[in-house]
């Protein structure tokens, strides 16, 4: 007889308690004080994906951006009139990095139907530890925006959903080239690809 082999994670939002406990193993500026990110939960939920006996792997946090909490705010203030309104963040991954893809595939539909009409965000720490994290939102379907403090501790890639994006002729920029990278974003363009060669990451830049 044929036996169904059970998936390596399932996704679960997880509760507080079990988010505080992956959120400490890191060195995460997003994710201080605690008591800031218990008011993230008390205001949002956190999606995970879990191991086959359902213990946490790894997980993020979405918030409204009408949320009253420090991140939600400094996105609503780089907004500007365009924050206004319905819509959703997503904080920085926890726990475990290769799970991320998964991660992603869990949270960003979740995302969308709680957005609506609005925007879904995502935040990515701005660490040399997590530049090879950054290809991931790309893969998707997320595209990089800027490159900001969203928390007096936390300078932080963030990406939007771009639906319906096609794409012009690319402007490969390496990720090491900060202040030209820096320059395009600031006008408008958005990094909506990403190759590694020689250990080095290069993002591919259009306008929108």
């Amino acid at each position: 007889m044929l036996q169904l082999c059970e998936p390596a994670v399932r996704p679960r939002r997880l509760s507080a308690e079990e988010f505080c406990l992956l959120a400490r193993r890191e060195a995460s500026g997003f994710y201080r004080p605690r008591s800031e990110v218990l008011r993230m939960l008390a205001v949002g939920q956190a999606p995970g994906v879990c191991g086959p006996r359902a213990e946490p792997l790894a997980a993020m946090i979405e918030l409204p951006l009408t949320a009253d909490v420090e991140a939600a705010s400094a996105l609503r203030q780089f907004l500007g009139r365009h924050g206004l309104g319905r819509g959703v963040l997503l904080g920085p991954p926890v726990g475990d990095r290769e799970l991320l893809p998964q991660l992603l595939a869990a949270a960003l539909p979740q995302a969308c139907r709680h957005a609506g009409a609005g925007p879904v965000w995502a935040a990515l720490e701005a660490t040399p530890e997590a530049e090879e994290l950054l290809p991931m939102y790309l893969e998707a379907g997320l595209v990089l925006r800027a490159a900001r403090p969203l928390s007096g501790l936390a300078p932080c890639w963030l990406f939007a959903r771009a639906p319906g994006l096609r794409p012009a002729e690319l402007v490969w920029v390496p990720l090491a080239d900060r202040p030209r990278l820096a320059a395009l974003l600031g006008r408008g363009w958005a990094a909506v690809a990403a190759e590694t060669a020689a250990g080095q990451v290069a993002l591919g830049l259009c306008p929108l």
